[in-house]
Parts: structure tokens; sequence; C-alpha cells
């Protein structure tokens, strides 16, 4: 039977009228470095047991209520961006009564197939229904307007319900996205007087920066560019990577517990001589997870042995500097990097164990390098992630699956921007449903490669 959606409902959320006045907030260079991300699109999924009726009725006006309350804590994200000529850089503009859209949908797809899909490759746009679409960009005098974020809940009758949520990666990074989709739930769950740490706006904590205003000359260089390509009047949709989606695509997602990521790091440092006793091997649960699919996923495409693969990633700094920031400061706080292996050393017999070194000592030089030049932040993320043969979406520390609205946690959640981004294989990492030591790992590619892709991956399970 074929698969059937409908709109429901179509209207807008604001946090409450007058809670908020109007603020600019400055873009700094870690927002700007993110320019040339597609945007994040994320989905959750929840059993919900009761008909479309009853939820649209009592479930989607508490929603829409503790997301107009979360909206106030957060109000960037029902803001827009402002991007005017050089030399003036875009900012957050929000003013009171600003919105963003909400969407409620109702889908007849067979939820169990999607919560459930972890075993097996799936065609990525069976999900692609419940993604919202940010607004259309806007001209503003002589600015070109941003919408920053939209939002769709999807009910499946008597089954559960989706909630899924597109923004901008010019407003936030994942963790503080986290922080507001947790705080939404909370008040959702737990009501209006949740009480919870404010985001933290202060941008000076930026602007002490070393050399920090040095930059000016170089942001201005390169984002100039782009710019003026965003104020050009022909532009008339935000900027989408939808039409670069191949529907002949599928993705798998897998997980792995505790039990098996203690195995993996035994076995990487039995391949270096090293006892459970030695640190000085770096192996996180995301170095190793990372060194697995990374080798796994290259030996199902051919290659020069001396081609050269590559692998890139981005590390919050928050608590990394000589002069920590708050973990509750809002925006984008990140720093790039990347790591390169000859085709013959990562495909070779101890292959995941040389990834998982490489990584692991750039993943330590970061938490040990307490200076951060923001020339290499600049370099780092539009070089080395954006050129990679693999990069990364999501941290198994964002802690997702805590997102609890009421009727229990996720069943099931994913990043779906991966289908479409900028560096030619993206994985997205988060943490694991029922295991707090494991991890969930998701990759798109065509069916054939990613079934080869899994039995790579049992096998080189079993040999750990």
């Amino acid at each position: 039977m074929a698969i059937t959606s409908k709109v429901i409902e179509q209207s807008r959320v604001s946090p409450p009228i007058g809670s908020v006045p109007t603020t600019s907030l400055p873009l700094t260079i870690f927002d700007l470095a993110m320019c040339l991300s597609s945007p994040v699109q994320w989905l959750s999924f929840y059993e919900f047991s009761h008909s479309t009726q009853e939820f649209v009725e009592t479930i989607v006006p508490s929603l829409k209520k503790s997301l107009s309350l979360a909206l106030k804590l957060f109000f960037p994200f029902a803001g827009n961006c402002m991007c005017h000529s050089p030399p003036t850089l875009p900012y957050i503009l929000y003013t009171d009564g600003d919105t963003v859209p909400f969407t409620v949908a109702e889908s007849s797809a067979n939820l169990d197939h999607l919560i459930m899909a972890n075993n097996y490759p799936r065609p990525v746009e069976d999900v692609h229904p419940f993604v919202p679409k940010l607004a259309p960009t806007r001209l503003e005098g002589n600015a070109r307007v941003f919408p920053l974020m939209a939002f769709q809940v999807t009910i499946f009758p008597k089954l559960g319900f989706c909630v899924g949520v597109t923004f901008n990666h010019l407003v936030a990074d994942g963790l503080t996205f986290s922080q507001f989709m947790k705080a939404w739930a909370s008040i959702c769950k737990n009501g209006e007087d949740y009480i919870m740490c404010p985001p933290l706006y202060d941008r000076s904590f930026v602007n002490d920066i070393p050399n920090i205003k040095s930059m000016e000359p170089l942001i201005l260089r390169f984002f100039g560019d782009w710019t003026l390509t965003q104020n050009k009047e022909e532009v008339e949709e935000y900027p989408s990577h939808e039409n670069q989606v191949d529907h002949h695509k599928y993705r798998f997602t897998f997980v792995m517990d505790g039990t098996q990521i203690q195995r993996l790091k035994r076995w990487v440092k039995n391949q270096f001589h090293r006892d459970d006793s030695d640190q000085s091997l770096y192996l996180s649960t995301y170095v190793v997870s990372c060194a697995l699919t990374w080798v796994c996923f290259f030996k199902c495409f051919p290659g020069d042995e001396d081609q050269q693969y590559n692998f890139g990633f981005l590390a919050d700094k928050r608590n990394l500097l000589e002069n920590p920031i708050p973990n509750t400061y809002f925006g984008n706080f990140l720093t790039g990097c990347g790591v390169s292996i000859k085709r013959r050393d990562l495909l070779a017999a101890n292959g995941i164990a040389y990834a998982a070194k490489a990584i692991g000592e750039k993943v330590w030089e970061l938490k040990t390098f307490k200076d951060l030049e923001p020339t290499e932040v600049c370099l780092d993320l539009n070089e080395s992630v954006l050129s990679s043969s693999m990069g990364v979406a999501g941290s198994p520390k964002f802690g997702l699956y805590e997102i609890d609205f009421g009727w229990g946690r996720p069943k099931m959640m994913d990043f779906v921007h991966i289908d479409y981004a900028s560096t030619p294989h993206i994985i997205s990492l988060c943490d694991m449903r029922d295991d707090k030591y494991g991890i969930q790992v998701s990759l798109v590619e065509s069916r054939t490669k990613l079934e080869h892709f899994k039995a790579l991956l049992e096998e080189s399970l079993r040999m750990c």
C-alpha cells in the first residue's frame, strides 16, 4: 500500500510577546565558519498509541506552548540572520514577535519499519517527508534575511510521532542545539516552572581570544564572496542541498554497546603491545568508533595504494582553553582538524588500530593545546573538514536520547543532513539509547556498498 502524508496544520510559534526585547547578536568567526555547512536536520521518533484527533487536541498545544517558553530562553533561534554586503558582517537579529514555522502532519508510514531499521540499509528518502523546510529567504532593504529554524511534528496514528527540526548551522553548534531541545522537552514534561541555566550570550569570551582583531581582514575576504552571492536578487529560496540527494542512496545505522567498545579498545592496544594500564594511546569511544567506521567503509571502494585518505572532524573547545568558556555559551565554538593516512596503511590488517592511533593523537592534541588561533579555526574548518574523504556530524556526548517530552525517551533518532552534506562522505554519531557507554553510528551510500560495509563491520567486531 502506498504511503500517504498530509499536512494537518501550519502555524507559527514565537516567544511570549513582550518577553524578549529586540536584540542584535554578532556572529563570531566560529559562527561564520559554518556558512558553507548544510542546514542541520534532526529527527526523533516516539511511541504514542492514540489517535490523530487526540494528538492534535491534547499533545500539539503542549508542544507549542513549551516551545514558545523554550524560545524565550533561546530567542536567536526565532530570529533571522541579516546578511548585508561587505564590509558589514552578518549578524542575528531578533525582533519582538519573530516566529518559527511549526507544521503538523499525518503519515501512513510504518513506524516500526522506521525505528527498527538498525540492522539493514533503508532508502534515505523514507524519512525525508518528516523533515521541516526552512522558510525562504527574503530581501529587506539591502539585506538578505535568512530564517534560522523550522519544526515539523508528524503523527503516525495509534503508533507514535516524530519531532523534526531544521536549523542553520550559522546560529549554533550541536551542544547549543541539544541544550535547547532538552529545555523544550523538559518544559513540556515538567511545566513552565522548570528551572535551567539560561544560555550565555556574552560575546566577550570570544573577543578576548588573543589576536582576534587581526582576523577581521581574513574574515571579510573569506566570507565576502559568500555574502555577495546571498545578496543577489535572484536568490529567492533558502540555499537548499536537497537537490543533491541521490535517491538511490541508502542509510545504515548500527550500534555498539559498551562491552563491544571496550573489546575494540583492548584490541587496538594489543596491536601496539600496550596493556590496559598504558595511557599513551588516547582511545575514547569516539576515537575507536570513527576508526572502525572509516576503515570498514573505504574497504568497500577501489583505490590506489598511495592515495591519501582524509578524516575530518570538529571539536568543542569551550572547556579546552586556558580560560574555559561556560558550556552554556550560545553559538558555535568548534575547531576543526583532520588526519590523513595512505590507503595501504588504512586498509592493512591492523588498519583500524593505525587509524585509531592517528585520530586519538589529534584529539589528544586538541585537549592539551590550550591556545586557539582563530586563523587555524577558519582554515581547518574549510580545508581539513570540507575536503576530507570522510567527516563526522554529531557526538555521543550530546545525550540526545535523553530528550523526553513526557511520553518516554525516543525510540530512534538521527541526523538527516548527512544525506547531502558537502563532505564526500559524512557519518553521524550519537549516544546509544539503551547503553550509556555505547554509541550509534549512521552512514549513507548505495545499498550494495552498505551491505558490503555491514559484512566487514561484523567481521571486524568478531576479530576483536
